[in-house]
């Protein structure tokens, strides 16, 4: 039981590489059953992406005929043939077969009449997707007749068991593991489904409602007219697609979608109650200028205002929705994309069709996928997805969730606070109380909370952020829903504020290259923060480096020490790990020194002030490698080479080294003797130095020859330790170039 949009496609892939690895099960056959070639498709994707080893399509469910066959060979010989289901399964052989439940019913089937049996191996292990669908009636008998002593494994999102043999566990025995709902909200694998009941007085539930309904919308004509209208119109099917309540519901649809979805980035759904409704939806939702297509079944004795759906190219439609920037915004359907349909990008689910049991619940899995992308240069995330009621279908859902265990599924809807502006105060002062007695505008103070101390693992106090950005994140998406409404504008100010906070921490302390990070914050609310932020302070946010020809200036117009201090750390560090390769002795050394500095500042042995002229200094040697160098005799790449070999000869001791930090500057002293051998191998490596020879593994065998001959003519190492050398020196000398 695998929660609807939470990987289920991978768990079968993980399942089937596990098969392939056991020894006694490496020849099995894996035929992995859907019930919609859209699925199929969708799976086998999944399994080539991944680098599964020969997922196999089928085709074609039963052998081409033998002329066709060879007029093929003739015409395309280098072309494989066809594959199909009926040989594929025959033959066996350790083969993954992807193929659709309804082929089976052909493959049974032969010239010479019906088979009973494809493969009575017991090595055939058979993995069913959408387990709760077809497998009780005709179509899954002939699986099973088809390979009988199979083993059968169903995954589903909504196991049904509802007596006269539907029953998911009767099928395919008892349950081997659950991924409920809560379970992958709580991992970030789904959102959270949220539930809006709109227009109650639209819903049709019983008589009394649409009695209710049919005196609203037809109250100003005289009782005859009426009278006539209700004894040949009035029963649910016909008022639930009455062009003036569809009016009403596509104008609701369409200022929802204008004022909460558009503006993100994402994208809806209307499920209509019919095929004519769908085409009133969609000509409605045109007239107030959303981008909406239907995707409906139509047929050949369908009249003429099915036209337009019957020459829409369906499949390009649904692939331009799923593309974040493609063109169609809406899709209106009434079965179709109901189930397997994967748009992460659909936050909105605007049902007006009532819909029972698993049906129900697969519908409103389509909000359910994780979605993160860029909408007007914002990273937009959506934090939730959301069903939007017009039939009153909260009933039903009751009833579908009935046969679960409650703690599997209480989490499948949650409902919608009716007016987010009763508790975003409440979510305002939460998220500020991280900064009791602080004033929010004075940034780096706050910022300061979460700077390491002596007691602090890592670089900064991590759980207190993450409290703090959970409480954050509450916030901004409270912020989301309520915009545009004018009562959340004196909270823009206070938001702003703490995504400064939040910004500034992430780009000091998490180290990331953070203008604003925007993940939590939808488009509109981005446009009202970002006029905020002035460009001083967006200024002061950016990451620096120390190679930056404005560098001091820009440290010195941080605000306090602790920021100076903070940015000069995390400059030299990254300049640091930028070079560690061209020279490991030297840069791992002045690592150390600033490792040292910060240990002092966070035990407090010194002030930010003092760590920050330290680390002046220590950043003027970060840069002058060249000249500390110069001042031995040696260039870069000799003192580099120097350093190796130094290292390798002469092992420093405690005392020596806390000396040599002490000091304050980088200090060797150079055995003259290791420096005329640094030189020489040098002076061998350009030798060798011919255009591209960093890609040129022969030269580069060449270059560890010449430095073995060099070093062992010194008679220091041993042929185990002139490997070791050369293959060093090599690469310090390559990552240089």
């Amino acid at each position: 039981w695998h929660t609807q949009g939470s990987g289920k496609s991978l768990t079968m892939l993980w399942l089937a590489t596990r098969i392939r690895r056991k020894p006694r099960l490496a020849n099995a056959d894996i035929v992995v059953v859907t019930d919609r070639t859209q699925l199929d498709k969708q799976i086998s994707d999944t399994f080539k992406r991944c680098g599964f080893p020969a997922p196999e399509r089928m085709d074609r469910t039963r052998p081409e005929p033998e002329e066709r066959r060879a007029r093929r060979r003739r015409e395309t010989p280098n072309r494989a043939l066809p594959l199909d289901l009926q040989t594929v399964l025959r033959q066996g052989g350790g083969r993954t077969v992807m193929t659709t439940i309804q082929k089976f019913e052909e493959a049974l089937t032969t010239s010479d009449g019906k088979l009973d049996v494809l493969n009575d191996s017991g090595n055939v292990f058979i993995m069913v997707d959408e387990a709760h669908r077809t497998q009780y009636g005709r179509l899954g008998a002939q699986m099973s007749r088809a390979l009988p002593n199979a083993v059968m494994i169903g995954f589903t999102g909504t196991p049904i068991d509802k007596g006269f043999g539907r029953s998911t566990m009767k099928r395919f025995g008892p349950l081997i593991d659950s991924y409920t709902i809560p379970q992958s909200v709580k991992d970030g694998a789904t959102v959270p489904i949220w539930y809006e009941a709109r227009m109650p007085e639209l819903h049709i539930e019983g008589p009394n409602t649409l009695d209710k309904l049919f005196d609203a919308m037809f109250g100003e004509e005289s009782d005859s007219v009426r009278e006539e209208i209700r004894r040949r119109y009035a029963n649910r099917e016909t008022v639930a697609g009455a062009e003036k309540r569809i009016q009403m519901i596509a104008l609701d649809i369409a200022q929802h979608f204008r004022d909460k979805v558009r503006p993100n980035g994402f994208k809806a759904q209307v499920v209509a109650p019919s095929r004519a409704a769908a085409l009133r939806y969609t000509e409605q939702l045109r007239g107030f200028g959303l981008n909406a297509y239907p995707i409906i079944t139509t047929g050949h004795n369908d009249g003429p205002e099915f036209q337009v759906a019957k020459e829409l190219d369906q499949e390009q439609i649904t692939a331009q929705f799923v593309d974040p920037d493609g063109e169609p915004e809406v899709l209106v359907v009434v079965d179709m994309l109901l189930t397997g349909f994967d748009a992460p990008v659909e936050q909105v689910l605007y049902l007006d069709r009532p819909l029972r049991e698993h049906g129900l619940l697969q519908a409103i899995a389509r909000v359910n996928r994780t979605f993160t992308h860029e909408k007007d240069g914002t990273q937009t995330e959506k934090g939730h997805g959301l069903v939007v009621d017009y039939c009153g279908i909260s009933h039903d859902l009751e009833q579908a969730l009935a046969s679960f265990e409650w703690d599997d599924v209480e989490d499948t809807m949650q409902p919608l606070e009716e007016d987010p502006a009763t508790v975003i105060d409440a979510a305002a002062v939460r998220a500020e109380s991280h900064f009791k007695g602080m004033d929010l505008s004075d940034t780096w103070a706050c910022v300061l909370l979460f700077a390491p101390d002596a007691s602090t693992k890592g670089n900064y106090k991590a759980d207190l952020f993450e409290r703090f950005n959970a409480d954050y994140r509450q916030f901004s998406r409270l912020m989301d829903r309520l915009l545009p409404d004018p009562r959340g504008l004196p909270y823009v100010d206070r938001l702003a504020r703490l995504t400064l906070i939040r910004a500034y921490v992430r780009a000091h302390f998490l180290r990331e290259n953070a203008d604003v990070n925007w993940t939590d914050i939808g488009a509109k609310v981005k446009q009202l923060i970002d006029q905020r932020i002035s460009a001083e302070v967006r200024e002061m946010m950016q990451p620096v480096s120390i190679l930056d020809q404005d560098f001091d200036e820009k440290i010195a117009h941080l605000p306090h020490a602790e920021a100076r201090a903070s940015v000069m750390e995390h400059a030299i560090r990254a300049q640091i790990h930028e070079r560690l390769e061209q020279n490991p002795a030297f840069y791992e050394r002045l690592s150390q020194r600033l490792a040292r500095i910060i240990e002092q500042m966070r035990s407090q042995l010194i002030d930010a002030a003092e760590a920050y002229r330290q680390m002046a200094v220590l950043q003027g040697e970060v840069q002058g490698e060249a000249s500390i160098a110069a001042r031995h005799g040696l260039s870069p790449v000799s003192l580099a080479i120097y350093e190796i070999l130094q290292g390798s000869t002469v092992e420093e001791t405690e005392e020596e080294r806390q000396v040599r930090q002490d000091a304050g500057s980088y200090v060797i002293d150079v055995d003259s003797e290791m420096r005329d051998v640094a030189l020489k191998v040098e002076e061998v490596l350009t030798g060798h130095a011919v255009i591209e020879w960093q890609t040129n593994e022969d030269v580069q065998r060449q270059m560890r020859r010449d430095v073995k001959g060099s070093l062992r003519a010194t008679g220091l190492y041993d042929e185990a330790q002139l490997d070791e050398l050369a293959n060093l020196i090599v690469q310090v000398v390559k990552s240089r170039v």
